[in-house]
C-alpha cells in the first residue's frame, strides 16, 4: 500500500506525534516572537498593502506583476489583512505574523504528508522539525513580501497531499484537487510554477515501492505497456494546473514580466543564464543551504575550488544514501526540488552579483531546504531494524519520543540566536503610522475622503521604504465623505 509498510496508524496512537509536533511548533514561535512583538514592514510590502487597501484596489491590481512575478494571491491576501486590521499602527504586527504562521501551517502539512508516505508519525515529526525549526530561510519568515514564498510552498504541499491521496484511493477528485493547488501555487510566487512538475514526478509509476501497479510497471521491455501509459495520465494532471495558471496570467502580465525594470533594460530571456545558474547552485549548496541547516549563516562565501570540493563530498554522500534507501520516491522528489529551485533562481538572477547580493537572499533557500529534508527523511527507513524499531501501530516508544524531543531542542538551540537577532526594529515606523491613524480618525470625524486628505497633507516619507513612498497612502478616509475642497480639508487636518 502507498502509505508504507506499517499501514494506517490508529487515531488514538498518534497522540505522541501530535504532542511532539506541537512542541516543534512552540520552538518556531519562540524563534520569531521578538520579530512579531517588535514588527516592521519594508520595501515591497508598501506596494502590496497600499494598493490592496480596499477590495476594489486589490482586484484592480490583481494581475499587476511585482518585478517578474505575477502574484494575484498576494494581492488578495494583502486586502484581507488590510480589511482585518482596523488601525494603521497595527499593520506591521499583522504583516509580521504572517511568516511564522505560514511556517506552522507548512510544518503540519509536511507532517501529514511524510507520516502517510512512510507510515509512521516518527518520520512526520522529524520532517516537520528539520524543515520548520530553522533559520535557513529566515528572510522568508521575517519579511512580509517574502512570506508569500512560504504560502506558495504550503499550497504545493496541499497539492502533494492530494496526489498522495490519489495514490492511496484512486479517487479522481483528489487528482482534480491536486491540479487546483498546483494552479494556485504560482499565484503566491513565480517559483510555484514548478509545483505541477514536482507533483507529476511524485505520481510517476517508475518507483519500486508503493502500490502493486508501481511494481508491475518497472523499466524494460514493458515500459510502454498499456498499463504504464494509464499510469502516466494521472501524473500529467498536476501539469494542467500549472498550464491553467499560465494561460490565465500571461495575456495580462507577459509583456511587463519580460521587460521587468530590475533587469536594467534587458528582457527576462536575455538576463537568464543557465550556466551561471548551475555554478551558483553548486556555490549556494556549499555556502548556505547545508551550513544554514545547522544554523551557521555565512557572511563570506567559499572560494570556487572549496565550494566545488564541498559539493563533491555532498554528491558522494547523496549517492551512498541513494544506494542504501529502500524506497526512492521521496529522494527523487527532494533532489528535484533542490536542483530545479536553485538552478531556476540563480539563472534568473545571474545579473546580480552572487557575492555581494544573491548570496545573502535566504528567501531563495526555502524550497531547497524542503528538498533536502525530503531527501534525508526518504532514506531513513533503511535504518529501521538497525538503529531503531518502530511500532507498526504508530505508537512512539519513550526512547523515540525522547530522541525527537532532543532533536527539537538542538534545532532550537542552533537557530534561536539568529532568530532573535532578526529583523531589526524601526520604532519610527510605528510613530509615523500612528500619525496616519490620527489623521484617519480626523477624516472620519470631518467626513473627508482619502483622496482629498492626501492632497491636503502632502508628502510624508514612509520609514524603511523606497524613496518616494508616501505614508499618507495608508489613509483610508471617511467611508461617507462629503464634498470638500483641498484647502478646507487642510484647515481641518493641519491646525
Amino acid at each position: 500500500m502507498p502509505g508504507g509498510k506499517h499501514g494506517m496508524t490508529r487515531r488514538g496512537e498518534r497522540r505522541h506525534g501530535v504532542l511532539l509536533g506541537s512542541l516543534a511548533s512552540l520552538a518556531v514561535i519562540a524563534m520569531y516572537a521578538r520579530g512579531v512583538y517588535l514588527p516592521h514592514i519594508r520595501y515591497d510590502d508598501f506596494d502590496f498593502l497600499t494598493t490592496s487597501r480596499t477590495w476594489e484596489g486589490a482586484l484592480q491590481n490583481l494581475w499587476r506583476p511585482m518585478n517578474d512575478h505575477a502574484m494575484p494571491m498576494c494581492r488578495l491576501a494583502a486586502a484581507l489583512l488590510m480589511q482585518g486590521v482596523s488601525r494603521q499602527s497595527a499593520i506591521p504586527m499583522a504583516a509580521q505574523a504572517q511568516g511564522p504562521l505560514a511556517v506552522l501551517l507548512g510544518m503540519w502539512l509536511l507532517y501529514l504528508f511524510v507520516r502517510r508516505e512512510l507510515g509512521h508519525p516518527f518520520y512526520g515529526v522529524l520532517a516537520m522539525t528539520l524543515w520548520g525549526v530553522t533559520t535557513s530561510y529566515i528572510q522568508a519568515v521575517t519579511w512580509y513580501s517574502a512570506s508569500f514564498f512560504i504560502l506558495s510552498l504550503d499550497t504545493f504541499l496541499l497539492g502533494l497531499l492530494s496526489a498522495q491521496a490519489w495514490r492511496r484511493s484512486n479517487r479522481w477528485y483528489h487528482l482534480l484537487l491536486c491540479a487546483v493547488w498546483c494552479g494556485l501555487a504560482p499565484g503566491w510566487f513565480g517559483g510555484g510554477i514548478l509545483a505541477g512538475a514536482w507533483c507529476a514526478l511524485y505520481l510517476l509509476p517508475i518507483f519500486g515501492e508503493g502500490s502493486g501497479s508501481d511494481r508491475r510497471h518497472s523499466a524494460g521491455s514493458r515500459w510502454f505497456t498499456r498499463q504504464w501509459l494509464l499510469g502516466i495520465l494521472p501524473a500529467a494532471t498536476p501539469l494542467a494546473g500549472s498550464a491553467a495558471f499560465l494561460a490565465m496570467s500571461l495575456p495580462s502580465t507577459a509583456n511587463r514580466i519580460i521587460h521587468a525594470t530590475h533587469y536594467g533594460g534587458k528582457t527576462v530571456f536575455e538576463a537568464f543564464h543557465p550556466v551561471d545558474g548551475l555554478v551558483n547552485t553548486v556555490r549556494t549548496l556549499a555556502d548556505n543551504q547545508i551550513l544554514g541547516a545547522f544554523g551557521i549563516p555565512r557572511s563570506v562565501v567559499f572560494s570556487w575550488p572549496t565550494a566545488l570540493a564541498i559539493f563533491g563530498g555532498l554528491a558522494v554522500a547523496a549517492a551512498l544514501w541513494w544506494r542504501l534507501a529502500p524506497a526512492r520516491r521521496l529522494l527523487v522528489l527532494g533532489l528535484a526540488i533542490v536542483l530545479a529551485s536553485d538552478v531556476l533562481t540563480y539563472s534568473a538572477r545571474a545579473d546580480w552579483s552572487y557575492v555581494r547580493s544573491v548570496h545573502n537572499w535566504s528567501r531563495y533557500h526555502l524550497f531547497p531546504h524542503l528538498g533536502l529534508v525530503l531527501f534525508v527523511i526518504g532514506g531513513m527507513p533503511w535504518l529501521e531494524g538497525k538503529l531503531f524499531a518502530l511500532d507498526p501501530s504508530g505508537a512512539l516508544s519513550r526512547r523515540q519520543a525522547t530522541a525527537l524531543g532532543i532533536v527539537i531542542a538542538i534545532a532550537l538551540a542552533l537557530h534561536l540566536p539568529r532568530g532573535l537577532r532578526s529583523p531589526r526594529y524601526f520604532p519610527e515606523q510605528i510613530g509615523v503610522l500612528t500619525r496616519v491613524e490620527q489623521k484617519d480618525s480626523a477624516c472620519r470625524t470631518h467626513r473627508i475622503s482619502a483622496v482629498t486628505a492626501r492632497e491636503a497633507l502632502g508628502f510624508l516619507q514612509f520609514p524603511f521604504g523606497y524613496d518616494g513612498e508616501n505614508a499618507w497612502d495608508f489613509l483610508r478616509g471617511s467611508p461617507q465623505p462629503r464634498p470638500m475642497t483641498v484647502d478646507e480639508a487642510r484647515r481641518l487636518l493641519v491646525p
